[in-house]
Formats: C-alpha cells, sequence, structure tokens
C-alpha cells in the first residue's frame, strides 16, 4: 500500500523547513530539484520510499555515506549544471552552444570521478559503490569536447586543421590591415582629416574616424557615423580588398565552429538517454550525502525498521529545535498499548513531542536517520493523520470546533492497523463534559482500528482511560513546581496535572484573579489536581536523586582511576629505584671484591708484618663501606641474622633447618668430621659448615613476622602428590612431575591462596628439565595482576630449578 500523508500534515508537522535543511546539503541541480516544495504527490514521489525493503535500503545508504563523511571523504560532485535544456536540444538535432557541450564535459568528468571515488570506498559503501559501477563509459565524448573546446567556452583552434588555418589566415590578414592603418595614422596629410589618431571596427571592417567636413578628402566607404555626426567611421579605400579577404577568413572561421559544434552535439545526442539516467542517479547519491550531512548535524541514529507498528525512542529530540536547547525525551507506542495520552500544563512541551515522533516516522519513510540515541525503532506506517492547530475557516463557514470535528470525522474514518494517529487537545473548543466524552468515543473507536494514537489533552476523563483500558497509556510533560515553568521532560506512566493556575501566574495575571479561580474550583478535581502534582513533585526528587547519585559515582570512578593511575606510577618508580640501587650496589661489590683481590695480591707476592696489618685495615674499611652501603640502600645483612644453635644430639636427617643468610632447606646428612652438613634445597644437594646451621623454631618465624618480613620459604621435598593448603601456606608451590596444564592450575590455586593470606613472596618449584614449565610460570606471572616481580633463585637455593615470586 503506497504511503500517503496531506499536503497540510506536512506543513503542520514542518516537513518543507527539513527538506529545506537537506537542500542545503545537496549539490546536484536534480538533488536540489528533488527537494522543491510541491504537491503532496510529487513530495511522496521524490522523497518518501514506499516498501520496507526500499525503505531500509535508503537508511543503509545513508549510513554509507556517513561513514565516508567520517573519515573526511566527500564525493566529487562539484560543477555539475542542469543539462535538461542542453540533453532535449541535442535529442532534436539542435547545435549545441560551445558553453553548454562544456558543462556536458563536466558532467561526464563528474561522472567519473564520483564512480571511481565509490568504487575505492566500496569496503565501506558497498550499496553506493554498486550503483556508481552502472555508469556508462563517456570518456570518448569528454576527450573530443575537451579537445575541441576550452574551461572558459571558447572553440580551440585545435578543434580542427581547417578552423586552425583559417584562424591563422585570419590573424594574418588582421595584422596587415593594422599595419598599414598605421601607416596612414602617421601620414600628416591623412591625420588632418581625422577627429583622432585612432583605427577602430564597423560591421566587421577596420575603419578610420574622419570628420564629416572633411568626408572628400579620404576616399572609401561610410559604414557607420557618431551621434553627433561630427565624425563618419570610413573604411579606405585602400583596404577594402584586405577587409574583404578578411571577412572571407571569417565565414570560414565561423563555418568550421558551426561544423565541429554539430558533430559534437551529434555525439551528445546518441549518448543523452545515457547521461540523463546516470545524472538522475548522480542526484540519488547526492541525496544520500546530503541526507548524511544532515544527520550528522542532529546527532541522529540509524533506527530499527519493522512492520508491527513499534515505535521505541530513546531520547528523541526534535529536529528544529537547536541541539543545545532541546530536552530530549523517551517514547514508546505500539507494544503493549495503542493509544498515548499526553498531558500536562500549556506551553509544555506535548505538542512538540507529538510532533518529533510523527517526524520520525517521516524521517524514516525519506531515508533519513532520527534524531535520538542508537537502538531507536521506528516501524513503517502506510498513513500519517493529523489534527494540530487551529482549523478555522470563514470561508467554508467553519468554527474552530467545526473544523476540529470535520477533521477528525475524516481521520477515524480513513484510520487502519498501518496508520499514526496524531491529536492536538482532542474534543477541545466545546462544552468540556461533551468535549471529554467526544475525545473518549473517538479515541476508544481509533484503538479499535488498530491504529496507534498519540494525543493531548488536558481532560481528566481521558487521563483515566488508561486505568480501565489496557490499549491506553499516560505519559506527562513535567512542571516545576517552585519555579512555575515547564520542564519539557516527557514521563511515560504518569498523568499530569494542567497547572492552568500557576501559568496564569506565570504570564502575569493578577494574584486575587488567580486565588479566585484557585476557590472557585471544584473539589474533587483540586484534590485530584493536587494528588497528581505531589506525585509529579515527588518523582522529580527521586529522578534528581538519581542524577546525583549518578553524579557522585561517576566522579567516584574517575577519582578511583586517577588513584589506580598514581598507584602504578609509584609502583614503576619504587621498582625503578630499586634496580638502580641493585646496578650501584652491585657495581660496589664488584670494586670491593676488586680491592680484596688486589690485596691478595699483595700479600702473595710476600709481605713484612706491616704490609700485612695494612691489608688487614684495608679489607676491615671495605667491609664497613659495604656495611654502610647495604644500610644505605635500606636492606639488612641476612648473614648477620642470628641464628639458633642445632642440638645435633638430637638432630635428625629430615628435620627442617635453617641457612646463615635466611634460606631454609631440609638435613640430608649429619656433620662429618670436618664439621659439614649435607642440607637439601629443592633437588639440589649443598654441604656448609655446620656453625651456619640453625634450627627451624617459632620464635624465629614469630620474629620475622614482627619485622614485616615474609617468612622464609622452605624447599622441603613434597610427600603429597597434590599442593595442599599446608604447602601453600608455607610460600611454597611444588610443580615437579605434573604437565604444563596441570602445573598452570596448580599455580593459579596457589597464587591465589597466597594473596588471601597476604603473603608478599612465593617460591615456586619446577625444575629444570627442558624449560618448559619454567617459561610457563614466568609467562603466567607476567600477566598475573598479583606478581610484582619474578627473580631467580640463588644457587645454593635451587637456581634454574626454582623462581621466586614476590606479591604485591
Amino acid at each position: 500500500m503506497p504511503f500517503t500523508v496531506t499536503q497540510k500534515t506536512l506543513e503542520r508537522l514542518e516537513w518543507p523547513r527539513i527538506l529545506e535543511r537537506v537542500r542545503g546539503y545537496a549539490r546536484t541541480p536534480l538533488g536540489k530539484a528533488a527537494l522543491e516544495a510541491g504537491e503532496p504527490a510529487d513530495t511522496a514521489a521524490a522523497w518518501f520510499e514506499g516498501s520496507l525493503a526500499g525503505v531500509r535500503e535508503r537508511l543503509a545508504e545513508t549510513a554509507e555515506a556517513r561513514a565516508i563523511l567520517a573519515e573526511g571523504g566527500a564525493v566529487p560532485l562539484g560543477g555539475v549544471a542542469d543539462l535538461e535544456e542542453a540533453l532535449r536540444r541535442a535529442r532534436k538535432g539542435g547545435v549545441l552552444a560551445p558553453r553548454a557541450l562544456r558543462e556536458i564535459c563536466v558532467a561526464l568528468a563528474a561522472l567519473r570521478d564520483t564512480a571511481r571515488f565509490l568504487v575505492q570506498k566500496a569496503a565501506r559503501a558497498p550499496r553506493l559503490a554498486d550503483r556508481a559501477t552502472t555508469f556508462s563509459d563517456h570518456s570518448a565524448l569528454e576527450r573530443a569536447i575537451e579537445t575541441c573546446i576550452e574551461a572558459s567556452g571558447e572553440m580551440r583552434d585545435e578543434a580542427s586543421a581547417a578552423l586552425g588555418s583559417a584562424r591563422r589566415e585570419s590573424r594574418r590578414l588582421a595584422s596587415e590591415i593594422q599595419h598599414r592603418l598605421e601607416r596612414l595614422l602617421g601620414d600628416a596629410e591623412t591625420t588632418s582629416h581625422l577627429s583622432d589618431r585612432y583605427f577602430t571596427v564597423r560591421n566587421d571592417r577596420y575603419v578610420l574616424p574622419v570628420r564629416a567636413d572633411a568626408r572628400a578628402r579620404v576616399p572609401g566607404i561610410v559604414h557607420d557615423a557618431s551621434g553627433s555626426g561630427t565624425t563618419l567611421f570610413v573604411e579606405p579605400e585602400a583596404l577594402v580588398e584586405l577587409n574583404n579577404r578578411h571577412k572571407q577568413a571569417e565565414l570560414a572561421i565561423e563555418r568550421e565552429v558551426i561544423r565541429v559544434l554539430r558533430d559534437l552535439s551529434e555525439q551528445t545526442a546518441q549518448a543523452a538517454d545515457a547521461i540523463e539516467a546516470e545524472l538522475a542517479l548522480l542526484a540519488e547519491i547526492d541525496l544520500a550525502f546530503a541526507r548524511a550531512a544532515l544527520a550528522e548535524e542532529l546527532q541522529a541514529t540509524e533506527p530499527e525498521v519493522g512492520d508491527a507498528g513499534i515505535v521505541r525512542l530513546t531520547q528523541l529530540r526534535h529536529p528544529e529545535i537547536p541541539t543545545a536547547r532541546s530536552v530530549p525525551n523517551d517514547v514508546q507506542l505500539g507494544e503493549s498499548f495503542h493509544v498515548l495520552v499526553v498531558s500536562g500544563p500549556n506551553a509544555g512541551g506535548k505538542t512538540v513531542v507529538m510532533k518529533a515522533v510523527a517526524l520520525a516516522a517521516l524521517f524514516v519513510r525519506a531515508g533519513l536517520h532520527v534524531p535520538a540515541d542508537a537502538g531507536a525503532r521506528v516501524d513503517l506506517f502506510d498513513a500519517i493523520l493529523a489534527d494540530i492547530g487551529d482549523e478555522q475557516s470563514i470561508g467554508e463557514d467553519l468554527s474552530t470546533f467545526s473544523a476540529h470535528m470535520a477533521n477528525l470525522a475524516r481521520i477515524v474514518n480513513a484510520a487502519s492497523p498501518r496508520s499514526l494517529v496524531i491529536l492536538d487537545e482532542v474534543g477541545a473548543g466545546t462544552d468540556p463534559g461533551e468535549g471529554a466524552a467526544l475525545a473518549q468515543a473517538a479515541l476508544e473507536a481509533l484503538a479499535n482500528t488498530g491504529a496507534r494514537v498519540i494525543a493531548t489533552t488536558h481532560y481528566g476523563l481521558l487521563k483515566e482511560m488508561a486505568d480501565v483500558d489496557p490499549r491506553f497509556a499516560n505519559a506527562s510533560v513535567e512542571f516545576d513546581s517552585e519555579t512555575l515553568a515547564p520542564t519539557y521532560r516527557l514521563h511515560m506512566g504518569l498523568a499530569g496535572t494542567s497547572s492552568a493556575c500557576a501559568v496564569a501566574a506565570r504570564m502575569g495575571v493578577r494574584r486575587d484573579v488567580v486565588e479566585r479561580a484557585q476557590r472557585l474550583l471544584d473539589r474533587e478535581d483540586r484534590q485530584l489536581d493536587r494528588m497528581l502534582s505531589e506525585l509529579a513533585a515527588s518523582r522529580a526528587a527521586l529522578e534528581s536523586e538519581q542524577r546525583e547519585a549518578t553524579r557522585l559515582r561517576e566522579q567516584t570512578e574517575l577519582v578511583r582511576a586517577e588513584y589506580g593511575r598514581k598507584l602504578t606510577a609509584l609502583q614503576e618508580r619504587r621498582d625503578t629505584l630499586y634496580r638502580a640501587m641493585r646496578k650501584d650496589m652491585d657495581r660496589a661489590f664488584r670494586d670491593a671484591h676488586g680491592q680484596i683481590a688486589a690485596v691478595i695480591r699483595e700479600l702473595q707476592r710476600g709481605g713484612t708484618a706491616r704490609d700485612a696489618a695494612r691489608a688487614r685495615q684495608r679489607l676491615q674499611q671495605l667491609e664497613e663501606r659495604a656495611r654502610n652501603t647495604e644500610r644505605e640502600a635500606g636492606l639488612s645483612s641476612e648473614t648477620e641474622a642470628a641464628i639458633d644453635p642445632v642440638d645435633w644430639h638430637r638432630a635428625r636427617p629430615g628435620d627442617p633447618v635453617r641457612i646463615a643468610g635466611g634460606g631454609r632447606g631440609v638435613l640430608r646428612a649429619l656433620p662429618d668430621r670436618r664439621g659439614r652438613v649435607v642440607i637439601g634445597i629443592g633437588s639440589a644437594r649443598i654441604t656448609v659448615p655446620l656453625e651456619r646451621v640453625g634450627r627451624v623454631s617459632e620464635e624465629t618465624d614469630s620474629a620475622e613476622s614482627s619485622r614485616g618480613h615474609p617468612a622464609a620459604v622452605a624447599f622441603v621435598e613434597a610427600e603429597r602428590g597434590a599442593a595442599g593448603e599446608d604447602e601453600t601456606e608455607s610460600g611454597r608451590c611444588d610443580l615437579r612431575g605434573l604437565r604444563v596444564d596441570e602445573a598452570m592450575d596448580r599455580l593459579v590455586y596457589a597464587l591465589d591462596r597466597a594473596a588471601r593470606a597476604r603473603c608478599h613472596r612465593l617460591v615456586v618449584i619446577h625444575g629444570v628439565g627442558t624449560g618448559a614449565l619454567r617459561q610457563a610460570v614466568r609467562q603466567h606471572c607476567a600477566e598475573s595482576a598479583y606478581v610484582t616481580r619474578v627473580e631467580d633463585a640463588p644457587p645454593e637455593q635451587g637456581g634454574d630449578g626454582v623462581s621466586v615470586i614476590l606479591l604485591d
């Protein structure tokens, strides 16, 4: 079924102003002509798409054009003129003027450039590119016109050999004539009879200005006279033959120019139909970009379009209200209800909302994106029926109410399930009781047809319809009871008060008049209005609190993000300083070792007791310097940490022990004759002096905890096959003998438990093997949010087979 809408409805919805805005973005004559205001049939044919598939295609083309505009691209349409008259003349066999042919050349270049441009953008605009690929190849005609006619519209000498020869002959003869005239002007006898010393052209002949009283003195042919008659323009007799030959050359030029123009016109006539069709297609492409430009200006969105009569618009804005002043609103219609009754104060925005919905339906038919947020849906309607504004007609003897009733009767008779009906102040203009009853009956009749209806009203009877008929729903525009001014915000599901007395007071009606009106109001109506006002005020307060809560939440998130960035920066700074400190310490210790080696070499070369004393003093100085370096770096000397002595009479292999320097291990063998013991650390075994081995006691663990240092991790071989809670709590995770995926599961579990226990150090035993498990551990740690860094274990604590993970 074709789309129908009356011209009066389009004008009441201000649709011509929308077309004018789109027209301002169009660049081709045909594109602008399609947007000219005309009869409804012409407007619908030029603008409104008939089918659902066509509407979706046009909306998609608009989206493609927007994508190109967003990239900063612009289709090369400039300079295309209106060629309708030129093409019609060419078809009839007429000879086109050089300027008309030049305009055709420019249009052909625009077709070529547009096709090339859109084909290059095919990835983003496949539909527009497909349209452009249908353009014919007019390069031969374009080159022919370009070769013959300059951009100024003048015929080139290169247009033909005959034209070039004739023009050269004409220029030679003109030069010769001018040379002879200059000789005559240099002759004193001749110049004495002239009114001035110059020559000119009359009737395409070179002449001299001779005084009328000296006519007989200069023999020749008179071609013209001055306005006063005192000067005669005479062609000297000596130049007649040269002028004749020059005139013949000019005639030859004219004949050749006409021949060339006729030839180009014939070529144009052969391609006229194709050119005309392609210019029409070019206009459609132009309109797609014009629609896209308006969509960008309105910050519009491409809506979902269906066939179920659903309207769902989030943050809908009226396109004729500037974005900075517009108050966006959420509007729904056609899903759970078919009739939306909008109430509220006068000048509160009821009609604006209603018009915005109707314009959204027109936008979709025209392929325009709607001024709403993403997620908008506007289904197709076959007709938009409207009763808006004053319909009074003196000529037709219609009062305002009569005119509205006549229009309402037409709407009720024409409505269908695929109609969108908008009624402004339905039933107004007569007795309120009868008007409300007529309005209710009309709305019920429209609901029975299945039409989608938006009606504005001040009648309490219509506001109550939503409570008794599920096809109806209320909406209201908000009124600020403190400022006595509308806020233009629409609230779905809530009836509004007219607030007539408040509006009258705001408009300047005397206070005593307003107070008297309030006293005259019916008590029940007054209570209903007061209840609705209080409900609206409560809702406004709740929404204000919600907005404030949202603002505070956003502000909190911003502050949290800022502190997160600062914490990350501090951690990076800490790590940087620590690495620099370690480098400085390593360099200092290397220097110290070098100096010690030098002292030892001096002693080995054989020194006296005094030399030995000096060497000892230097060593003590180096030791003191190393201690100072550690203290300045904030580190404690683990080598000096006190250890509890082991009772070797009770010690047994397998006991946990502590090694001077902070490491832990398992006693593997009792002291030998030289006082050395074997300690197991992971899979490694080391031999150390027994005085460097201490027992592990609860006091030692407590002391470490009280100093704020993480508990030393015992590298005890696990006799369990899985990582239990005891293993994780001891700061150790043994992954030996596991596949990589199993090992990662155990590592994730161990890291989680270590983080919950606020453990700052976790030792992972993965063994050496092929190195795959070690690499997997390092990779997981690099991606883990718990891990600050990973260090290699010292050789005496497992070396490459152990990774020490430092947690945040």
